[in-house]
């Protein structure tokens, strides 16, 4: 009876122990890695939303035979994103940022409340 006692199938107290620190090593390096990855993802969508939003404003423009983007008022669109005809849904940011259009010199940009600005022909990919 003791002999069966001594050959017990189970794991010990250690052995555990190692697997959790080891889970927890892997853990610390993974998850800053990890939110990392999700931050840029975001930023990313958000600045694709944004050349949407541009799209539409250009293509607005197009349909409107506008002069320039400083007329969008008179054609009825304005900077208002959900009067825009091409755009299907209005984007949302990830971040639940808030987007604006602004007439600048020149053209216009695109803001985003959590990412910044995008104008057209001077921003790069």
């Amino acid at each position: 009876m003791k002999h069966l006692r001594a050959k017990s199938n189970g794991f010990t107290l250690i052995e555990l122990l190692v697997v959790v620190l080891i889970l927890a090593i892997l853990m610390a390096v993974a998850m800053p890695l990890y939110l990392s990855a999700v931050s840029d993802s975001q930023k990313k969508t958000c600045r694709t939303n944004m050349q949407t939003i541009a799209n539409a404003v250009q293509a607005a423009r197009v349909a409107g035979n506008l002069a320039d983007y400083s007329t969008l008022e008179s054609a009825n669109v304005g900077t208002d994103i959900a009067n825009y005809p091409n755009l299907t849904a209005v984007p949302v940011c990830p971040t639940s940022g808030t987007y604006s259009i602004t007439v600048v010199a020149g053209g216009y940009k695109v803001s985003c409340t959590n990412h910044g600005d995008f104008q057209p022909g001077k921003d790069a990919n």
